[in-house]
C-alpha cells in the first residue's frame, strides 16, 4: 500500500532528496542509547540513513508483524526516516501501557495524509488527546454506553429481520446484503434515515471515504507521513499520485459527514425527523441558548459522522468473517443450531431477551471477534512524553501500535488460535465481558481510546448471527452442476479493516417453516 511516490523514477528522485534532507538529523538520532542511557526496545536492525523504512509491511501486515513478534518479543521497535514506531504484541504489555499509563498513551500522531490531505481531522477517533477530544467522547458515550445500548435493540432487531428477508430472496448477494444491513442500522440510529435497497447515495460515498481511511491508516502506507514536506508537491507532478487520491477521498469524507446531517436538520425544521442520535441532540440544543447551539452543532455533526465511519465497515467485516468461519467449521454451525432449536424450537426467532439463554451463540460472536479481528492493528496511539518500560526507552512522539492480531492469537491465552472454537469462551475462567481485564476487549481498541460503540456493535452481531443460524444452512458453494465445491481459502484483505477476500458459499433456508417464521417476526416489527 505504499504510495505512488515510490513507483516511478521521479518518485525515486523524491525519495533520494528526502533521504539527503533527513540524513544528518537521522544519523545523530540513530538507534542506540538515549540521553538517560537506556536502549530502545528490540527490533530489526536499521539500515544506514533510511532506518527501518523497508521493514514496514505494505501487504500481509498481520503475518509480517507476527513474525517480528516471534523473533523480538513483546515489543518491536522501528525507526523509519526518524519516525519511531513501537508494536505492542502481548496483552500484558498492552495493559501496562494503554491502561495503567493511559495518560501517556492516549494521544494520536498527526498524519499529513489522513488529517491534512484527506480531511479526517474532525473525527474524535483521529483527534489528539485533549479537551476537544474529551468533549466529543462524552457526547458519543451518552448515546452508546452500555447502560443505554438496549434502546437501539428494536432498530437492530428489525434490520436483522430485513437482512434475513433479503438473504431468502437473493442469497447470492450476501456481501451486498451485509453492507446494506450495517449501513441501515447506523443510518437509522444516528440520523433516523432509511436507506434505499440499492445504489444508496450515502452507502456509495461512505464506501469511498472509508476505503481511503483503511488504506492510509497503517504506519508507512504513504511516504508523506514519514516525509511531511511531500504534502506540498502539486498533484500534477509525476510521482505525486497520492495527492489525487487524497483529494478524491477528502471530497468523499466531507460528503459522508455533511450530507446526512443536512438531511436531518432539514427534516427537523419541517417537523418530519424521526428520533435519532442527531435529532435528539439538536432538539436539546435548540431548546437551550443560541450560543450553546452554535457552539455544539459542529460537535453533534462530527460525533454522528464518527458513528457511521466506525460502524459500517467493522460490522461488514465481522459478519462476513462469521460466514467464512462456519463454512470452514460446519460443526460450529451444527452446535449453534442445536442450541437455538433446543431453546426456541421453531416457534419464533431469537430475540435479545434470549441472550443469556444462548451461551454458545454468544460464544460464536466472541470467537468471530477473536479469530478474525476487524482491525488487526487498530488505530495507532502516540506516546505524549518520554517513558521507560522494562528497561527500554520509549521517546515522546513514538507511534504505538497495539498488535491486536498477535494478542488474540496468543497460544497461551487462546490455545490453537487458528482454530475457530467458540467453546473456549464457555470456560469458567473467561471474563467474557469486554472489560479492560478481558483480553478480548482489544478487538475494540485500547485504553481511553477503546471503541465507545462496542456494546451496540456486539448486540448487532449477536442478533444477526443468531437469526442466520436459526433460519439458514450455510455451506460451501456449488458449481454449475450443483456439486459442492471445496472449502474456501482463508484469504483476507490488507489495510486498517480486514475483510475476507471473495469466496464461494451457499445459503439456503432450513425449511419452508423458516420463511413462515420470518414473515411472522417481520409482522411484529
Amino acid at each position: 500500500m505504499l504510495s505512488l511516490v515510490t513507483r516511478d523514477a521521479y518518485g525515486l528522485f523524491l525519495l533520494g532528496f528526502a533521504v539527503i534532507f533527513v540524513s544528518y538529523k537521522f544519523c545523530r538520532r540513530r538507534r542506540g542509547p538515549n540521553p538517560q542511557g537506556l536502549p530502545f526496545p528490540p527490533g530489526p536492525r536499521p539500515l544506514p540513513l533510511v532506518g527501518n523504512l523497508f521493514d514496514l509491511a505494505r501487504v500481509d501486515e498481520v503475518e509480517a508483524y507476527l513474525r517480528l513478534y516471534h523473533k523480538y518479543g513483546d515489543l518491536v521497535f522501528f525507526n523509519a526516516l526518524g519516525k519511531k514506531i513501537l508494536f505492542v504484541n502481548t496483552f500484558q504489555a498492552a495493559n501496562d501501557l494503554f491502561e495503567k499509563r493511559s495518560a501517556n498513551y492516549s494521544d494520536r500522531n498527526h498524519s499529513p495524509m489522513l488529517h491534512e490531505l484527506m480531511g479526517w481531522d474532525w473525527t474524535f477517533g483521529h483527534m489528539p488527546y485533549g479537551e476537544r477530544w474529551k468533549a466529543h467522547r462524552r457526547m458519543f458515550h451518552r448515546q452508546f454506553q452500555q447502560s443505554v445500548a438496549h434502546i437501539h435493540w428494536p432498530v437492530q432487531r428489525k434490520e436483522a429481520h430485513s437482512l434475513m428477508r433479503r438473504l431468502l430472496d437473493s442469497p447470492d448477494n450476501l456481501m451486498e446484503h451485509l453492507r446494506h444491513n450495517a449501513a441501515s442500522v447506523i443510518m437509522n440510529v444516528t440520523y433516523g434515515i432509511k436507506i434505499v435497497p440499492k445504489n444508496d447515495r450515502y452507502i456509495t460515498i461512505a464506501e469511498k471515504a472509508l476505503a481511503g481511511m483503511a488504506e492510509a491508516a497503517n504506519p508507512g502506507a504513504f511516504l508523506v507521513d514519514l516525509i511531511p514536506f511531500l504534502k506540498h508537491i502539486p498533484e500534477w507532478v509525476p510521482g505525486a499520485g497520492f495527492q489525487r487520491k487524497a483529494r478524491e477521498w477528502k471530497d468523499a469524507v466531507y460528503e459522508m459527514r455533511d450530507a446526512p446531517f443536512e438531511a436531518v436538520t432539514a427534516a427537523i425544521k419541517e417537523g418530519t425527523a424521526s428520533p435519532s442520535f442527531v435529532s435528539n441532540l439538536v432538539s436539546e440544543l435548540e431548546a437551550g441558548s443560541k450560543d450553546s447551539l452554535e457552539k455544539n452543532i459542529e460537535l453533534v455533526k462530527a460525533c454522528a459522522g464518527m458513528a457511521y465511519a466506525g460502524g459500517t465497515e467493522s460490522t461488514l467485516s465481522a459478519l462476513s468473517s462469521f460466514v467464512l468461519a462456519v463454512i470452514l467449521h460446519p460443526e460450529v454451525q451444527a452446535k449453534g443450531r442445536e442450541e437455538l432449536d433446543r431453546v426456541l424450537g421453531h416457534s419464533r426467532l431469537p430475540d435479545f431477551p434470549d441472550w443469556a439463554s444462548l451461551p454458545y451463540v454468544s460464544a460464536i460472536v466472541k470467537e468471530v471477534l477473536r479469530w478474525s479481528p476487524v482491525a488487526p492493528l487498530g488505530l495507532p496511539h502516540m506516546a505524549t512524553n518520554d517513558d521507560e518500560y522494562r528497561g527500554c526507552f520509549i521517546p515522546a512522539g513514538t507511534t504505538i501500535v497495539g498488535n491486536t492480531w498477535a494478542i488474540l492469537h496468543d497460544p497461551i491465552t487462546f490455545p490453537d488460535p487458528s482454530v475457530f472454537n467458540p467453546d473456549r469462551f464457555l470456560s469458567a475462567n473467561q471474563q467474557n465481558d469486554l472489560s479492560p481485564l478481558d483480553p478480548l476487549s482489544v478487538a475494540f481498541g485500547y485504553g481511553r481510546r477503546i471503541c465507545p460503540g462496542r456494546y451496540m456493535a456486539e448486540a448487532q452481531l449477536w442478533i444477526s448471527i443468531a437469526c442466520m443460524l436459526a433460519l439458514f444452512d450455510i455451506g460451501c458453494g456449488v458449481d454449475e452442476m450443483g456439486r459442492p465445491m471445496p472449502k474456501p481459502e482463508m484469504n483476507f484483505t490488507s489495510g486498517l479493516i480486514r475483510h475476507p477476500m471473495p469466496f464461494k458459499f451457499s445459503i439456503r433456508p432450513r425449511g419452508e417453516w423458516a420463511r413462515t417464521l420470518l414473515e411472522q417476526a417481520m409482522d411484529g416489527d
